[in-house]
């Protein structure tokens, strides 16, 4: 079998790590992990009733009916004053579609068996991304102008250029007071017709009301069905507000129509809040960022965007960056990006340190940067996230991958040979199959940790091959050659070799000494003696008037604290008590 030569395989790695660097702007970044259990909520009110009332008639009931429901893995509810939500979980082998059916299906049949006054409870699904679904940008727009001229020209001009934007799910304009139609009407005429103003209003709401028919399983085409929701809806919906379709029932049962009753207007509703920045009227302009967008590279889009449609603004007309989810993003991401430059540049300079060679040094960081650049391609593929867990296990996994390069470059340079390969293969599955627990534990867990794992095994995967194919031709290409060891050389190895011995012998005729040393550096608990002992007999009167008394407690006792209690008080001091707990 004819060998490979060493150039085809070094050009094959580096045509890959180019795929790799190509890759990394499609790979979504985000500050967490976007995966959650699937789930939802059940919400109804029901005004002016007490909380005991409501889990009794309402909460229990609905909760009995949906623990029927398969799947489901857990249930928490919370009744208050006029309302109560039921929090449903499922197990990650539920199916959220029929769920959702039959939780629909039993709400539907459970209603009419609850009190009068109890609203149709609502079914919430929890959304994959709490963060996702949130606007990570908002603009403020304020003009010399009513906010309802204001949203009207953002409706036009700015948010088309926006929506045309790859990777922006939703723009929403907010601020501005809506419009209404106002029905002006003539007492005197309502009462000789027999109509009063509840008939006018519940002939509005009878005509706009959406009635549900029910689900229905439908055939999407490609071998896969889904359900679909059916209502009967108005056809005036779609045409806007029209009185004339709209019949009142008068007291003798005369049906009328609305337009000869009253005259509807459309208006500015009144606004309830002002809002101004710099005396000028303001609107809101937020943007909602795909669930799998590179949100950094679309923070640059939308801000060019913006850019230039300040350019073109009416006179009079600001936009201001209110809200830039990003910032924070890049903040964490420096943090994490200064920690692997910090990590990386360690090991180079042991490495240096150690070898006193630059093409040795070349080797260990090619190699690097080969191996981050190939595993760059399995991320995309797999779909993995770029977040704080995956960044934080690339940046655990570097000292491992330059530890597979270095063993594999060693032994070619003493034993001219590969077979140092299945130590490191042995070595590489043990820790790989350390990390494939975390796909076992629990799902709370799992979601939170699966990209970690993920990203520690792909680059630990991809370290295999760099280390049996990438090295052996880098080395043979670049002539690195084993250095030969001169007389004074083998003198210091000899020394060198000799002091742990001595080391270990100090050690053993001191122990007592090091044993205690050791203790003193650990720490001793003193400082968590308490300032008073309560109870009766002659050890509780001993303690209080020696380690409980005041002379002790002022003059004796941060001495003490600080000369024995060593790292263990700093930890529960300074650690434990300035600790906080987030995902």
């Amino acid at each position: 079998m004819k060998r490979v030569s060493s150039f085809t395989v070094i050009v094959a790695f580096v045509c890959l790590a180019l795929v790799g660097v190509a890759l990394i702007p499609l790979l979504p970044v985000k500050l967490n992990p976007s995966r959650s259990l699937p789930g939802f909520t059940v919400g109804f009110s029901m005004p002016g009733t007490s909380s005991r009332v409501v889990e009794m008639e309402v909460t229990s009931k609905l909760e009995s009916m949906l623990a029927r429901i398969r799947g489901v893995k857990r249930l928490n509810s919370t009744s208050g004053n006029g309302y109560g939500n039921i929090t449903v979980e499922l197990d990650k082998h539920a199916d959220v579609e029929v769920v959702r059916f039959e939780a629909s299906t039993i709400i539907r049949q459970t209603w009419p068996q609850l009190p009068e006054g109890v609203s149709y409870p609502t079914i919430h699904m929890k959304v994959p991304d709490e963060n996702a679904s949130r606007p990570f940008m908002s603009f403020t727009l304020n003009a010399p102008s009513t906010p309802i001229l204001i949203q009207q020209y953002a409706e036009e001009h700015i948010k088309p250029r926006l929506a045309n934007i790859p990777g922006i799910y939703k723009v929403e304009l907010s601020g501005a007071t809506p419009m209404e139609w106002r029905l002006e009407y003539d007492s005197e005429q309502l009462r000789l017709l027999g109509v009063t103003l509840s008939d006018i209003s519940e002939a509005v709401q009878r005509h706009y009301r959406k009635e549900f028919l029910g689900t229905h399983n439908v055939d999407t085409g490609n071998g896969s069905r889904e359900w679909i929701r059916l209502a009967l809806v108005p056809e005036s919906n779609s045409l806007g507000f029209n009185p004339a379709a709209i019949t009142v029932t008068a007291t003798d049962g005369k049906l009328l129509r609305l337009d000869e009753l009253v005259s509807a207007v459309r208006m500015e509703e009144e606004p309830q809040s002002y809002y101004r920045i710099n005396g000028l009227n303001s609107v809101y302009l937020s943007i909602t960022a795909e669930e799998t967008a590179n949100q950094l590279q679309l923070n640059r889009a939308v801000m060019d965007e913006m850019e230039a449609v300040r350019q073109v603004l009416p006179v009079g007309y600001e936009v201001h960056t209110s809200y830039d989810a990003t910032e924070y993003i890049r903040e964490e991401l420096d943090k994490i990006y200064f920690r692997t430059g910090l990590t990386v540049l360690i090991l180079l300079v042991f490495v240096w340190l150690i070898t006193r060679k630059l093409k040795y040094l070349f080797l260990i960081v090619t190699s690097l940067a080969v191996n981050i650049a190939v595993a760059l391609i399995f991320y995309y593929l797999f779909g993995l996230e770029m977040q704080l867990y995956s960044l934080a296990g690339i940046t655990v996994s570097l000292n491992l991958v330059i530890d597979s390069t270095i063993v594999m470059t060693d032994h070619i340079l003493h034993r001219r040979n590969l077979k140092a390969f299945l130590s490191v293969l042995a070595a590489t599955l043990t820790t790989m199959g350390a990390l494939v627990i975390i796909f076992f534990l629990d799902e709370k867990i799992r979601l939170n940790l699966q990209d970690f794992a993920a990203v520690v095994i792909i680059n630990l995967a991809v370290s295999l091959f760099v280390a049996l194919f990438f090295v052996p031709a880098l080395i043979e290409k670049i002539g690195l050659k084993k250095r030969k060891r001169r007389r004074t050389q083998s003198r210091f190895f000899l020394l060198r070799a000799s002091l742990p011995r001595r080391i270990t012998v100090y050690f053993t005729r001191f122990y007592v000494a090091v044993c205690i040393l050791l203790i003193l550096l650990f720490g001793l608990p003193v400082f968590m003696l308490p300032d008073k002992v309560e109870g009766e007999g002659r050890a509780t009167e001993w303690y209080n008037k020696t380690l409980g008394s005041s002379t002790y407690k002022e003059k004796i006792k941060p001495i003490v604290d600080k000369a024995l209690g060593g790292s263990l008080r700093l930890f529960i001091q300074k650690v434990y008590n300035g600790s906080y707990f987030t995902r």
